[in-house]
């Protein structure tokens, strides 16, 4: 047990990343049935990047922040592209 809390201690910044990737990806699964509650998902998924982000900067794990800014925007242009792929139609 302590091995496992161990490894969770140290990869906390790739986790964060799975779970915001992972909550987007249940957004758009959604966004077929329901655009709003799609929007809900992805925008979870928005925070949890930031938060990824934010603790990596607070413990100064450069690469953390620069992954969570990636994902961050990556979540974002998609969310954009979604929106406006709705209004054209």
């Amino acid at each position: 047990m302590g091995m496992l809390l161990n490894l969770a201690a140290k990869s906390w910044i790739v986790g964060g990343i799975g779970v915001s990737l992972l909550w987007f990806a249940a957004g758009r699964q959604m966004s077929a049935k329901k655009q709003h509650g799609a929007m809900g998902w992805q925008a979870i998924a928005v925070i949890i990047a930031l938060i990824v982000c934010g603790r990596s900067a607070v413990e100064r794990e450069w690469l953390g922040v620069v992954g969570g800014i990636v994902a961050v925007c990556f979540e974002l242009r998609s969310i954009r592209r979604s929106i406006l792929n709705s209004q054209r139609q």
